[in-house]
């Protein structure tokens, strides 16, 4: 509509506003983003999109869509806070409206953060951070979260606050658009890979943007403090933002484990744990292969909850240290956290299993301590420990840089804990191979020559 007269563009706009037909305010981008939404017949849509693609304003535009299209349906758009309601969403709205004719355009309740259009609809932002259930309600139409990696409990409001409104209003949908996360430890990642699942998922990074020339993504590459926030905010990748990682070295680590020598039955066999009932009460079991100077994790167990009394605990121990050593495992070291020194007590007067109170310095001083084994390469985990090793990849440090931040699924990154714990009790200095082991196992091949020798002698 570019080269034609005003009065014929304001035309075609009231005749395109009528039909609802606003796909002409899309770029290129946009436009792949809402093909693929019209091909989604599930509930829900997941877009994963670069920084600038967008993506905000097509979603304006789909939810002006349903509520115009729709007589008395609810339409919400919800932001990890209410400023971002003021920063990013109403603008955007702003700027599609000012497109609209003023016959179709709705009305804007400031004090209830709502536009009302004519038909009854009602399309409402909510900053979740002062109301987390404000998306309560009978029912909804269309429910999008804005930028979903950055907002909390992500998972408890889609399941608990949205599907359930979406009952009996047919073609009801839920749409995330964000680019990816801080940590790949968020609930936006597990809705991604149920998206893929349903072939309900859009992935454009910086490069299928139509608005970006290759000159700005050189500039914006050049302008990123780090590979990891390029990687992230412009192409869409899953990574820990290095700033905050609690072990940054675990960035292409390999976590293959070698295959047991001679002397394992030998090696100093470890056992550590990290005390949890609100977070994961985690149990490591590995030993030091003196040979290599390597200490090797061989498996993990994973407790939470009301569930973990001290009996099931002291079982699931014992059961896990027999299975890898034998029937009465000589165990060299049980270490764990002080904080609960009854349980301790408990585990070694009543089951037999005796735990060390280990040292504390300070966070940061054991984090190091255990950054520096890693990036000598000492450190091997068998694939088996998935808790381990997705808090090592994906663990972050809180804001302050204080203490761990919470995972939905790592807990407070206690397997980190218990590694650490495990790493400052280690005796390197002891030699449990003898001195003479396998000394006399040398046994003479018979040959004829070794015949005639026997014979002299």
């Amino acid at each position: 509509m570019t080269n034609l007269p005003d009065e014929t563009k304001e035309l075609f706009k009231m005749v395109l506003w009528h039909r609802n037909e606003l796909s002409y305010l899309f770029h290129d981008g946009q436009k792949v983003i809402d093909e693929a939404y019209r091909k989604v017949k599930n509930k829900l849509f997941v877009a994963n999109c670069s920084r600038r693609f967008g993506k905000t304003y097509w979603v304006v535009i789909e939810c002006i869509r349903v509520a115009r299209l729709k007589e008395n349906s609810r339409v919400k758009i919800a932001t990890a806070f209410l400023t971002d309601l003021e920063e990013f969403i109403i603008p955007a709205f702003d700027n599609v409206l000012n497109e609209c004719p003023a016959h179709y355009k709705p009305k804007w309740l400031q004090s209830k953060k709502k536009f009302i259009f004519r038909n009854g609809s009602e399309i409402q932002l909510i900053g979740l951070d002062r109301k987390p259930d404000g998306g309560r309600g009978n029912y909804c139409d269309l429910y999008v979260f804005d930028e979903a990696a950055f907002i909390n409990n992500v998972s408890y409001i889609y399941s608990s606050v949205v599907v359930p409104q979406t009952m009996y209003r047919e073609g009801a949908r839920i749409i995330m658009i964000s680019t990816p996360p801080k940590t790949p430890d968020h609930d936006f990642k597990d809705f991604v890979v149920k998206a893929q699942a349903e072939d309900a998922y859009v992935e454009l990074d910086i490069y299928k943007n139509p608005m970006v020339t290759p000159e700005m993504v050189e500039e914006y590459r050049k302008e990123c403090l780090t590979e990891t926030d390029f990687q992230r905010e412009y192409l869409c990748k899953f990574v820990t933002d290095q700033t905050l990682s609690i072990v940054p070295e675990m960035r292409g680590y390999k976590f293959n484990r070698a295959a047991k020598d001679e002397f394992y039955p030998l090696y100093h066999k470890y056992n550590a744990m990290d005390l949890g009932v609100r977070d994961l009460n985690v149990n490591l079991y590995g030993y030091y292969d003196f040979k290599r100077a390597k200490l090797v994790i061989e498996r993990e167990s994973i407790m939470n909850g009301p569930e973990m009394t001290t009996p099931i605990l002291a079982a699931e121990i014992k059961k896990n240290e027999v299975e890898l050593w034998g029937e009465s495992p000589k165990v060299y070291k049980r270490v764990a956290d002080n904080n609960n020194p009854l349980l301790l007590l408990d585990l070694g007067n009543i089951h037999g299993l005796y735990y060390h109170s280990t040292d504390k310095d300070q966070l940061h001083a054991m984090v190091n301590e255990m950054r520096v084994w890693f990036a000598s390469g000492r450190i091997e985990i068998d694939e088996s420990c998935k808790i381990l090793i997705g808090s090592l990849m994906y663990g972050i440090w809180n804001e302050k840089r204080s203490e761990f931040a919470r995972s939905k699924v790592l807990g407070h990154y206690d397997a980190v804990a218990a590694l650490m714990y495990l790493i400052r009790n280690i005796d390197q200095n002891t030699n449990p191979i003898p001195v003479k082991y396998n000394f006399n196992q040398f046994v003479p091949v018979e040959t004829n020559e070794f015949n005639e020798l026997t014979k002299i002698f």
